[in-house]
C-alpha cells in the first residue's frame, strides 16, 4: 500500500486528473477491490509526480538562465516565478504525454454516444411525466429544468440551503409547466405554502448527500 504521507504530497490537480482519467476513461480492474483501485490510482499518480519534479527542475534551470542577466545573480522573486512556471510547464507537459494521451478518439466518441442516448432518454422522461401531468413528479425532479425557475427560487429562497433549492426549482418548474401561479417574492402567501410542501418532502424523503441539508 502506498504511504499516506506520499500521498498528501501529490499536486492536487495530478492527483484529481488521475482518479477522473483512470476511473472515468481508461476504467479499473472491475474484480479489485475499492482500496485496491484506490491503491493503483496512487501509485500512477504518484508517478506522475515524479515526473513531474524531474521535468520541472529542468525546465526551472532553463528559465532562470533565460530571465537572468549574463553574469548577475537571479533574484529571489525571479527563482520563485521559474519555479512556479517550470511546475506549471512539467505538469501539463507529464499529463498531456502519460493520462491524456490514454484517451483514445474512440473512447470519446463512445462517450458522446451514450451521453447523447441518456439525454434523449431523460428527455422522454420528462415528455411522459408532463403529458400525464404527474402531479407529484417535482418530488423526483422528473421535471424539464427552467431557468426561470432558477430565478424565481433565488429570489424567495434566496438563503436555502441546496438540497431545499433543488426540490424548489423543480416544483417551480412544474408549476409553471401546469400554468399554475408562483410566488413572486419572499412575502408572496403562496411561499409559505410552498415552502411547507418541500419541507414535508424532505422530511418523508432525506437527501442522500450529507453536503446539502435541509
Amino acid at each position: 500500500m502506498v504511504d499516506r504521507d506520499q500521498i498528501e504530497g501529490i499536486d492536487p490537480q495530478i492527483a484529481s486528473e488521475t482518479h477522473r482519467i483512470l476511473t472515468e476513461w481508461v476504467g479499473l480492474d472491475p474484480a479489485l477491490s475499492p482500496s485496491e483501485k484506490q491503491d493503483q490510482i496512487d501509485r500512477e499518480a504518484l508517478r506522475l509526480q515524479q515526473m513531474t519534479e524531474d521535468a520541472a527542475e529542468a525546465f526551472e534551470h532553463q528559465a532562470l538562465q533565460e530571465w537572468t542577466p549574463p553574469g548577475q545573480t537571479p533574484s529571489f522573486r525571479t527563482k520563485i516565478q521559474a519555479r512556479e512556471s517550470a511546475w506549471r510547464q512539467a505538469r501539463e507537459m507529464v499529463l498531456a504525454q502519460e493520462l491524456y494521451s490514454l484517451v483514445t478518439p474512440e473512447m470519446k466518441q463512445d462517450k458522446q454516444t451514450y451521453l447523447a442516448a441518456m439525454e434523449q432518454q431523460i428527455q422522454r422522461e420528462y415528455d411522459r411525466a408532463l403529458k400525464a401531468r404527474e402531479p407529484d413528479r417535482w418530488k423526483t425532479q422528473n421535471v424539464q429544468p427552467n431557468p426561470v425557475a432558477a430565478k424565481v427560487v433565488d429570489r424567495v429562497w434566496m438563503h436555502k440551503p441546496g438540497a431545499f433549492k433543488a426540490l424548489a426549482e423543480a416544483l417551480i418548474a412544474q408549476r409553471i409547466e401546469d400554468n399554475q401561479p408562483v410566488p413572486a417574492t419572499p412575502h408572496d402567501p403562496l411561499a409559505d405554502e410552498l415552502e411547507e410542501m418541500i419541507l414535508d418532502e424532505l422530511q418523508a424523503n432525506p437527501p442522500e448527500n450529507p453536503d446539502l441539508p435541509f
